[in-house]
Parts: structure tokens; C-alpha cells; sequence
């Protein structure tokens, strides 16, 4: 199994609302036993030291960790890291996607692309983790992706949203690309009945339709995604026959300025749905459907007080999240940002999780986790990226970082 070159020894949890944060040193290898063990003192006397929390780091009810002790919330650079092309494969590029999903077997997979620069010429890898993040073996190749560049790098295919159904069928939505003018030229997907072992051969979605697969939902025997069309609107597609085949069912009322797309599953079964205007970043604009997506109440707008950009939604145990780039200026302009919300409209102030200072991006992803585990609570994992040279060249690796809502959660006003 290839990990980081970070040897990540043990877990550093910081908790968000506002009391302390607990981390503990990086574990060092040494070849004297007499080191070893003052190395392993040194580890167990700094993670019981308690360090005064940022004002920043206020997520009610909940707490935000990762697994590598030499990121701190709030730095440059924060979580554990799943594809590290700085290091391993420099000029390379990871951002396309992303993708987070939790297989019915337990297995972590974060997808992500492998580009040469910012561009479109490269294909879809990912990383495992069998161990709930701790490891990642990384750099496995998405075999369609990859053979379709080899055959014509003009025309790659990347991987773009996936879901495991209530059957525990996998569905992973790709898109075909055109490098002559960066259009999507179709899109289609692949099932695997087998945790990501093997997958059935490419499936058109809709050969009339042509769009960016942009946000997923599960509810029941219900599969949604969220489809930012070549031409505009945003569209939802739904499968009630385990991701086998896949029809419309409805165009969202979000207007023709904004982009990308985002989604969830409500507490109560509605649909949250909604998006960014790249003129409007102090706003999430979103819609809600009360009906499983048929129609759309009107579209709104939530105001957000560090911004958003590529937005990405989930829920957990009573609380919505919302993350993303957090602008691209401004006092907090370039950061990545989440923010928290008791009913999906009105969110709290926003936690800079990483404070990037080389450029734009943030593109990013989630999941729920520990769905498949006996008395383990769920999580929220946030898969998403950071730029490892200048703004110019935009490379980037990819990290998760986990939200874990505390045992008894109260309630936001």
C-alpha cells in the first residue's frame, strides 16, 4: 500500500465550539531503542497539553478532525493528505471531480483527477482507505478513465459524481470531454455491484443531454443527481431501479447565472438543492422541493458571511453543512470554508478551514461515513484540494478532514 510521505502516527482532534484543542506531535522514526521510547514520552507528554482555541473555530455541537498531528485548522494547509503530487508526481493536478464515497463494505475511496497542469489532459484516479481515513492506498487508476486518454487524449472522460444505492450498488456519473474548446461532450455512468472491484461497461444518461454531473442524493429506493446543463438550467435525473437505467424529472428553478450545483437529503425527506453566481458570492442561492424533486419551491438566497464558490451541502445528525471555496477576493477570499446550519437556509459564521495562500481553488466533495458500522456514529468527510504552486500553475493535492457531531447535540437558535 503507497501512503504519504507524512508518517501519520496518531489521531489530532481539535474540537469546534470554542473551548480547547488537543494535538499531539508527529511520531519519528529512530534507530536507537533508548530514542524510540524518549520520542514516544515526548508524543503522549504533548498531546495532553491543551492549546487555546482560534476564535474562528466555532461549529456548534460538533468538532472537526483529521489524522495527521502536523496540520493545525485554521493553516495553510489542514488534513490528511490522499494525493500528494507535490511530492510524488510534481506539475501534476488533482482537482477535477472530486469525489467521496463510503462503499457498503466499509472501504473510503476519494476520487480525483491526475491532469497535466490545469488542464483537461489526464484521467480519474483515486485512493482507498479500509481503515475509516487513518491510511490511503493512493494513485490507483479509474480504468476507463485512463484508457480512454490513452486512446485519444483529445477526448478524456472523467469521473464526476458517484452514489451507493440502498443495495450497495455503486454508481459512479462520467463525463466526456472535448480539449479543443473544453466542452462536455456527454455523459454517461458505470455500476459496480462489488464495492469498486469491477464495474459494467459505459452507460449513456440521457443522449440528448449533455451537462456537468454536480451533486447526488439517496433517499430510499430513490437515486438523484444534479445536472448543471450545457445550456443553463439546472436538471434532475432520478433511477428507482438501483442506478440501472436513469430519466428527468425535473429543471430546477435556479436561474441561468448560476453554476455548478449542490444537494442533499433533508432531515424531513425534502430536497436541498442549490448553487453559486460568481457576481453574488455573499450568497447560497437554493430551492427546496417538498415531493422528491418533481417540482421546486421558488429560488432563494441565504446569506453567508465569508462567502461561497463551488458549493457542496450535507446533513448530519440534525445539522446542515455548507463548504467551499470561500470567494475569490475579499478580506477571507481564497480560503476554504464551512458553515453550519440547524434547518438547511440560515447559516452560522463561517470556519476557515485552510488558510491557502497561493490561489483559488477548493474544489471539493463529501459523504457520510460509518453508515455500514454497528454503534459507530456518522461522520462527515470533506474531501476537497489545495493549490501546491503559485496561482499561475494552480497544482493541487487533495486532503479530507472528518465533522463528528458530539454525543448529545443541542439546538441552534
Amino acid at each position: 500500500m503507497k501512503k504519504s510521505r507524512r508518517k501519520i502516527k496518531t489521531m489530532k482532534k481539535v474540537e469546534i465550539f470554542g473551548r480547547t484543542s488537543l494535538s499531539s506531535k508527529r511520531g519519528i522514526t529512530m534507530n536507537s531503542m533508548n530514542l524510540m521510547v524518549a520520542g514516544l514520552c515526548a508524543s503522549v507528554l504533548s498531546a495532553c497539553v491543551s492549546i487555546a482555541a482560534l476564535d474562528y473555530e466555532k461549529i456548534n455541537d460538533a468538532h472537526i478532525y483529521d489524522y495527521d498531528p502536523t496540520t493545525k485548522l485554521g493553516d495553510r494547509i489542514y488534513g490528511t493528505i490522499v494525493c500528494d503530487f507535490e511530492h510524488d508526481n510534481p506539475g501534476r493536478n488533482s482537482h477535477g471531480g472530486p469525489v467521496a464515497i463510503e462503499y457498503a463494505n466499509g472501504t473510503l475511496a476519494a476520487f480525483h483527477t491526475n491532469t497535466d497542469g490545469h488542464s483537461l489532459k489526464g484521467w480519474s484516479e483515486y485512493a482507498l482507505s479500509k481503515d475509516g481515513g487513518r491510511t490511503w492506498d493512493m494513485y490507483n487508476k479509474f480504468k476507463y478513465s485512463y484508457d480512454t486518454y490513452q486512446l485519444n487524449p483529445k477526448r478524456p472522460a472523467w469521473v464526476e459524481e458517484g452514489l451507493v444505492t440502498s443495495k450497495g450498488t455503486v454508481v459512479l456519473f462520467i463525463s466526456h470531454f472535448r480539449t479543443t474548446d473544453n466542452s462536455r461532450t456527454n455523459n454517461g455512468f458505470m455500476r459496480s455491484y462489488d464495492h469498486g472491484a469491477t464495474w459494467t461497461e459505459y452507460q449513456p444518461l440521457d443522449e440528448s443531454f449533455v451537462g456537468y454531473p454536480a451533486a447526488v442524493a439517496v433517499g430510499g429506493e430513490t437515486n438523484y443527481v444534479l445536472i448543471d446543463s450545457n445550456n443553463g438550467p439546472h436538471v434532475l435525473y432520478t433511477s428507482t431501479d438501483d442506478g440501472c437505467s436513469w430519466s428527468k424529472r425535473s429543471t430546477l428553478p435556479l436561474d441561468g447565472t448560476k453554476w455548478y450545483g449542490a444537494m442533499c437529503l433533508m432531515e424531513d425527506g425534502r430536497l436541498l438543492a442549490g448553487a453559486y453566481d460568481s457576481k453574488d458570492e455573499n450568497h447560497f442561492y437554493y430551492c427546496i422541493s417538498k415531493d422528491q424533486g418533481h417540482t421546486w419551491g421558488e429560488q432563494k438566497r441565504a446569506y453567508v458571511d465569508k462567502k461561497i464558490r463551488d458549493p457542496e451541502v450535507a446533513y448530519l445528525a440534525g445539522r446542515y453543512y455548507l463548504h467551499g471555496r470561500s470567494g475569490n477576493s475579499g478580506k477571507y477570499g481564497n480560503r476554504f470554508v464551512i458553515y453550519q446550519s440547524g434547518d438547511g437556509e440560515n447559516w452560522g459564521e463561517g470556519i476557515i478551514v485552510n488558510n491557502d495562500v497561493n490561489g483559488p481553488d477548493g474544489y471539493s466533495h463529501n459523504c457520510i461515513i460509518n453508515k455500514y458500522k454497528k454503534d459507530v456514529p456518522n461522520e462527515l468527510m470533506v474531501l476537497y484540494s489545495i493549490i501546491y504552486e503559485p496561482y499561475k500553475k494552480r497544482n493541487t493535492n487533495e486532503y479530507v478532514f472528518f465533522v463528528k457531531p458530539l454525543p448529545e447535540p443541542g439546538h441552534l437558535k
